[in-house]
């Protein structure tokens, strides 16, 4: 597998950072997951180290790359609804949690979200793409 395969160059939003909105950010990464059920298998470890090469992926990258890779770490296959849907999963709900407290720099309620659910031989590659998920150029992070 090629280094450019998580950066799916065809797709112009591939530069954006995830957007502000709760909601928006949730259409995305629900319209992500879809793409990355359709895509063929990655493996965690793998994802992490491609990405490890090129730290200035732009958050997109990251965020299909921790989609490719999530039902691993949860042993079992995230539930995502489709973008636009009113209902929010389990899984949605913990991940948009997840990102929120990323964001604002909540790193004791991140740790005890990914402690409650990811094991741990697993929690330091999705504490990676996670923060590679919220990473904002403009923040200078």
């Amino acid at each position: 597998m090629s280094q450019t395969a998580l950066a799916l160059p065809g797709f112009p939003d591939a530069a954006r950072p995830l957007p502000a909105c709760s909601d928006a950010r949730l259409d995305l990464i629900r319209r992500e997951a879809a793409r990355a059920r359709t895509e063929p298998h990655l493996d965690f470890f793998r994802a992490c180290s491609l990405l490890t090469m090129d730290r200035k992926g732009a958050p997109i990258v990251f965020a299909r790359a921790l989609l490719r890779v999530l039902g691993q770490a949860l042993g079992h296959r995230p539930v995502f609804h489709r973008a636009g849907a009113a209902a929010r999963s389990f899984d949605e709900v913990w991940l948009m949690r997840v990102i929120d407290r990323l964001e604002v720099g909540d790193h004791d309620s991140v740790a005890f979200l990914l402690g409650r659910r990811v094991p741990q031989d697993y929690r330091r590659s999705v504490a990676f793409l996670l923060h590679g998920l919220v990473a904002r150029p403009d923040r200078g992070r």
